[in-house]
């Protein structure tokens, strides 16, 4: 009877402690939630919904060119050419003096993400212009793309890389055509702001404002 009573009062006075000390140690963890500071709601916004604290930046470029029924669009406009501290995206833009070149800031960064800031939309299959224009698949119209000369299914979610070669194709023609009259009027002077072809850099200086070695216009 003894041996047993003993057994009950050190069995109680073990897990008392142990008890005790999971109370206490949720009251802390529970402190730690409810009462640490919490960020502004500015800052609270920059972490929460988005991706880009978790882009490490960079400084690419890419060439690019997009056709429309044979004809190529058009870039080289104050609604579409960023200004430095004035970008139409802070990660990606264009600059002048070369309308046909993309500014990468961050890595990840989508051709989407860079048509969407120019007020363009696209899909697998459609092409939506800014001045509401919209060219789908369909008939014998279709819309092609192609990365570095060879065609793909979508470049969509394709992220941009440094020195690339971009085409967006919409209309009639076959791939063949495509690819004898469209694919070499896709520019090749990424490299010039990239600093990776020095022979190619104009000796006076141009009013481009984000080289690799400008020390502005970084994001």
């Amino acid at each position: 009877m003894f041996q047993k009573l003993f057994d009950r009062q050190l069995s109680g006075r073990v897990w008392i402690p142990v008890v005790s000390a999971l109370v206490v140690a949720s009251a802390v963890l529970l402190g730690v939630v409810v009462f640490r500071p919490s960020k502004s709601n500015a800052d609270a916004s920059a972490i929460v919904g988005t991706t880009d604290s978790l882009r490490q930046p960079v400084h690419w470029h890419a060439d690019f060119a997009v056709f429309v029924n044979g004809e190529r669009f058009d870039f080289d406009k104050p609604e579409f050419i960023s200004k430095e501290g004035e970008e139409n995206n802070p990660w990606v833009h264009i600059h002048e003096p070369r309308p046909t070149v993309v500014h990468v800031h961050r890595e990840q960064t989508t051709w989407d993400e860079f048509m969407r800031s120019l007020g363009f939309e696209l899909t697998d299959s459609k092409l939506s212009l800014p001045d509401g224009r919209v060219f789908e698949t369909g008939g014998e119209a279709s819309l092609k793309f192609y990365v570095n000369g060879v065609r793909v299914d979508t470049i969509m979610f394709e992220s941009i890389s440094d020195l690339s070669q971009v085409l967006i194709s919409f209309g009639p023609e076959s791939d063949s055509e495509v690819r004898e009259t469209q694919i070499p009027m896709v520019t090749d002077q990424a490299c010039i702001p990239s600093e990776l072809c020095l022979d190619r850099v104009p000796a006076v200086p141009e009013p481009e404002p984000c080289t690799k070695s400008s020390g502005s216009c970084t994001g």
